[in-house]
């Protein structure tokens, strides 16, 4: 790596290390230090410690006193919380675009599903929870409401990490692209019971999941107990893939 490289890599290793938290490539609680971010991801001290600071106010990352850092667990309780923010503010934002859609954001929700079930048949589910966000997204940029979006996605960690925990372990399923159909069509359709129905029951439709994952992988997940550094832990490697869910791309 050159010198401009390395400072285009330290510029941006906070959005790095966010995408590889969330994309589930680090593993929940796993310990390490800030060498370790240095050496594997080529970059100097101070951006990392001030990444690293960045990330913990945001609770992706813990501080832990004379031991290092850890991948935050996920949590629960924010799980809930995460879910609920969600679902109450894009009640109003679909509710919103059901008054001002055009025929262009029509169009990009229709390329969005074309682009999913393209996804689907490579069963590929951290691109497909890329282009899922990207189709709700249309939605509040549709009524100018982006910035609730980003604050939305932004304070949302635990709640897309679990997300992508039950796609990866349970797979995509198909359900959700005709769900996505159904939205558009209860917009068109100007029907705002079955709007609130259909988006209320396809963003809590995986509940029953979790417990599911709660249950097999219990060690990634918040239970008050402090987590030690473990030999099979090793930053580079992409915990997703590497574990027995069901990743196989």
């Amino acid at each position: 790596m050159d010198a401009a490289e390395r400072k285009e890599r330290e510029d941006t290793i906070y959005d790095i290390l966010r995408t590889d938290i969330l994309d589930l490539r680090l593993r929940p609680g796993m310990v390490f230090s800030i060498k370790d971010i240095m050496e594997v991801y080529e970059v100097g001290r101070t951006p990392v410690r001030d990444a690293l600071i960045s990330l913990s106010k945001e609770g992706l990352v813990t501080l832990l006193p004379q031991k290092g850092t850890m991948i935050s667990k996920i949590n629960y309780d924010k799980i809930r919380n995460e879910r609920f923010m969600r679902i109450s503010v894009e009640k109003q934002i679909m509710l919103e675009f059901m008054g001002v859609c055009d025929l262009k954001t029509l169009t990009e929700l229709e390329m969005s599903i074309n682009h999913q079930e393209e996804i689907l048949k490579r069963r590929d589910p951290r691109a497909f929870m890329a282009e899922d966000m990207n189709f709700h997204s249309i939605f509040y940029y549709g009524v100018k409401k982006g910035y609730c979006y980003q604050i939305l996605y932004n304070n949302s960690g635990h709640y897309n990490r679990m997300r992508l925990l039950v796609m990866a372990e349970e797979g995509i399923e198909p359900k959700i692209i005709e769900q996505h159909r159904e939205l558009i069509d209860a917009v068109l359709a100007k029907d705002s019971d079955r709007l609130c129905d259909i988006l209320n029951h396809h963003l809590n439709r995986i509940v029953s999941q979790e417990r599911k994952v709660i249950q097999n992988y219990p060690d990634l997940f918040d239970r008050e107990r402090q987590e030690t550094r473990r030999e099979s832990d090793k930053l580079g490697v992409d915990f997703l893939v590497e574990t027995k869910l069901k990743y196989h791309v």
